[in-house]
């Protein structure tokens, strides 16, 4: 019998595995809308490293030598092209295409004037609204360092966290490949997708993200997850179903004591106190009552986090004042309320900071992402 269980899971583990493989096929490429926050008329590239040759819709092949500048500048509709200010071309569509193993550029935009980023691969550029449509055509493991580098450089050094970031960012790129296909594009640069303002230069992303090549954390049946991260759990991370109302099986509380006294652990706000009550007034709390006052003012989560005070969602509560997180206590102080809280972010998934200090205590990457995604698994694809 004991045999018989162990070819069952045996094939079921094949079988999710095999499940996630097929869904995560090998990519090329990645199409990422840079700069998609701006409206752009003009840009300058810069070879930094490697060849590059620009192909127009003309079928044009122009190369680029190290030292040229090209700016490419919208015409109501067209693009024109000039490279050390002589006008090359005018064209619909460039693409700026790298050859050799690798190579990396960078690309400062002029009007208006942004500070220039540097980004891998190729770039393909067209008119859109009269202004530059800019897509970065770049290898999936070189998009994924630049994110995570983008999102949590600073935080660390640790190789391994960097490792835990990169599967993460990954899971989310496999689960968002379609987001933007009806604009032409996968995902753009903005925090809604994933940060993405730089490639990876930084020793230990680049290592850390080398390091999880290929691999994708899948649930009991095979499906690739949604990676959830916020910055600080203050202690105990937060059910799917208590921020957004879904029930997810990886997503559930834990208690996480690597995220106490971090420095995202605690914070404080201040409040006018007519202006909280006003608040909750506006929610339709009869806020004369002396026994909604008194909940309203001596609220807390001591004894347990919360998602509603007095009905009102904490959510709701959080975005409306702009607090750091809905795991906090409140206390009259003179005239005002005094708000002290735990935790940055919404709480859901993995704690950032409580990663890095389990990574720092020589947990293995794997047994970091199991404490907070439940009932996963670490696969190679």
């Amino acid at each position: 019998m004991k045999k018989v269980l162990l070819i069952i899971s045996l094939l079921f583990t094949t079988l999710s595995i095999c499940k996630a493989q097929n869904t995560a096929s090998n990519i090329d490429n990645v199409r990422i809308r840079i700069f998609s926050d701006k409206q752009i008329e003009e840009v300058l590239f810069v070879p930094s490293f490697g060849q590059y040759y620009i192909e127009t819709d003309k079928g044009e092949k122009i190369k680029v030598n190290k030292t040229a500048k090209v700016k490419i500048k919208d015409l109501d509709g067209s693009l024109e092209i000039k490279i050390n200010d002589s006008t090359i071309s005018k064209t619909s569509k460039i693409n700026l295409i790298a050859t050799g193993l690798k190579a990396f550029f960078q690309i400062a935009p002029i009007k208006p004037q942004i500070t220039e980023r540097r980004y891998e691969d190729n770039l393909e550029i067209t008119s859109k609204n009269n202004s530059l449509f800019i897509i970065n055509v770049v290898k999936p493991d070189n998009y994924l360092a630049g994110v995570v580098q983008s999102e949590t450089w600073g935080a660390t050094t640790n190789i391994d966290f960097f490792k835990i970031q990169a599967i993460c960012c990954r899971n989310y790129m496999m689960n968002n490949l379609e987001k933007h296909s009806n604009e032409g594009y996968n995902l753009c640069d903005g925090v809604h997708c994933q940060a993405y303002k730089t490639r990876a230069n930084k020793k230990e992303v680049t290592e850390g993200a080398y390091k999880s090549k290929g691999e994708i954390i899948i649930d009991s049946e095979g499906n690739i997850i949604e990676t959830l991260f916020h910055s600080n759990s203050g202690g105990t991370t937060v059910n799917a179903k208590d921020v957004w109302g879904k029930e997810v099986p990886y997503l559930v509380s834990v208690e996480d004591s690597f995220s106490v006294e971090c420095k995202n652990y605690q914070w404080e706000k201040y409040i006018k106190l007519r202006d909280w009550l006003n608040y909750f007034k506006g929610k339709g709390l009869n806020i004369k009552s002396k026994e909604i006052e008194d909940a309203l003012i001596n609220f807390s989560q001591e004894s347990g986090r919360k998602t509603e005070i007095l009905g009102i969602p904490l959510t709701t509560v959080r975005k409306d004042f702009n607090l750091k997180s809905t795991y906090f206590n409140v206390q009259k102080w003179g005239g005002e309320v005094k708000l002290t809280g735990k935790g940055y972010g919404h709480g859901v998934g993995m704690s950032q900071e409580g990663a890095i200090k389990m990574c720092e205590e020589g947990y293995e990457y794997w047994e970091v992402i199991e404490h907070y995604f439940k009932g996963v698994k670490v696969i190679k694809q």
